[in-house]
């Protein structure tokens, strides 16, 4: 068996967004999904309750999705963290990262506070000690073909965890968002490689699932 974790970032960025990652909850064919705290509004309570009883009937982690804007990030991360947590009332599932303009910089400060509070970490091949992961490097399904991801997922090696990540959604035109136009291309392809994962052996996990295995 071969264990995958499909991740829908950007929960939280917009109702429109939303609407479609949690559609994809329901069908069960995502098991992940990562929230923008600071763009997360009364205007979404319906889809946070919503998320929330998802939660109950689906294999589903839920994670935070870091933003910087400077190199504060041990002060941001615990700020983030803070919010999403009032927001929800748990800790998140596991914590990653919103682009890579700080990814080297800022990944030495969430390795540690990740294992502060015992967190799950996306996996950058960054060497991390005593941190839940998976065991291979995160893939984004965005910036790959259904080919590419096709013959990536054929390959996988047996008893090995994966993760892909994904941005799906509906374009937004009140979204500044620099992936708007690829969201709904997103949501096919998540669509396509869910057809061939039972054949090619491998089970759909989530960040919770990882912490157990």
């Amino acid at each position: 068996m071969k264990y995958l974790i499909i991740n829908a970032d950007d929960f939280g960025y917009s109702k429109i967004f939303n609407t479609s990652i949690l559609l994809l909850i329901k069908n069960r064919l995502i098991s992940s999904t990562s929230v923008m705290v600071n763009w997360v509004n009364d205007e979404q309570s319906d889809q946070i309750s919503e998320l929330l009883t998802l939660t109950k009937s689906h294999n589903l982690s839920i994670g935070l999705h870091l933003e910087f804007s400077d190199n504060n990030f041990k002060a941001e991360i615990e700020r983030q963290y803070k919010k999403f947590f009032s927001i929800f009332e748990f800790s998140p599932s596991h914590i990653d990262l919103h682009k890579s303009t700080f990814l080297k910089e800022s990944y030495p400060s969430i390795i540690e506070f990740c294992k502060e509070k015992n967190l799950p970490c996306r996996n950058h091949k960054f060497d991390i000690d005593d941190v839940v992961k998976t065991k291979n490097e995160v893939m984004s399904g965005t910036r790959m073909s259904f080919d590419e991801l096709k013959r990536t997922i054929e390959n996988f090696k047996d008893e090995e965890s994966y993760e892909i990540l994904f941005h799906p959604g509906s374009y937004d035109q009140n979204c500044k968002s620099s992936l708007n136009k690829e969201r709904e291309l997103d949501i096919k392809k998540i669509e396509e490689i869910n057809k061939f994962l039972k054949e090619n052996n491998i089970k759909l996990i989530s960040y919770i699932d990882l912490v157990s295995m």
